[in-house]
């Protein structure tokens, strides 16, 4: 009996310390498990404050793509809408080029029958005045020949009429 009573303080006593262990390992895992909860939340926090930022800097870029993108759609209309303004200026122009080369092409010729009727009235011109210059030429010869035959005809009645005077002188103071 006495072996068995000392059989059954061992048991007793490794159960005991059985019993220590597990409470020390019952501690141990109760302190793990703590921690890793501990570290299981911190890690949950830092994701959602991860995905928190992350979100909110995907918001911005977001924005600021779209705002981008109006500001480039914005910028789009406004060259189309020059780009209109521009082929609508072109078209204008062209069309007034060519209402100017018409013009002038116009007037190009109109100056050139112009200029032709000008030579052709020039040469009338021309020919009358050398008609008339020799008509000129010829009465003042004539009118030179007359003034002549005219001076002539003074000198001879002059003379004449000195030697009427003289006669007459003559007869008066007989």
């Amino acid at each position: 009996m006495e072996d068995n009573i000392r059989a059954a303080v061992e048991a007793a006593r490794r159960a005991e310390e059985a019993a220590k262990s597990a409470k020390q390992a019952a501690a141990a895992a109760t302190k793990a498990s703590g921690d890793a909860a501990k570290r299981a939340q911190e890690t949950h926090k830092a994701g959602d404050k991860v995905i928190h930022d992350a979100t909110r800097a995907a918001g911005e870029a977001a924005a600021k793509a779209e705002e981008t993108a109006k500001e480039a759609n914005k910028a789009a209309q406004e060259a189309a809408i020059k780009a209109q303004d521009a082929e609508k200026e072109a078209r204008i122009a062209a069309q007034a080029y060519k209402r100017a080369s018409a013009a002038a092409k116009e007037a190009a010729e109109t100056a050139a029958k112009a200029s032709e009727e000008a030579a052709r009235k020039a040469s009338e011109a021309v020919q009358a005045a050398l008609a008339s210059a020799d008509q000129a030429a010829k009465k003042a010869e004539e009118a030179s020949t007359a003034g002549r035959e005219a001076a002539a005809l003074k000198t001879m009645l002059q003379k004449s009429s000195g030697v009427d005077k003289t006669i007459s002188s003559r007869e008066n103071s007989s």
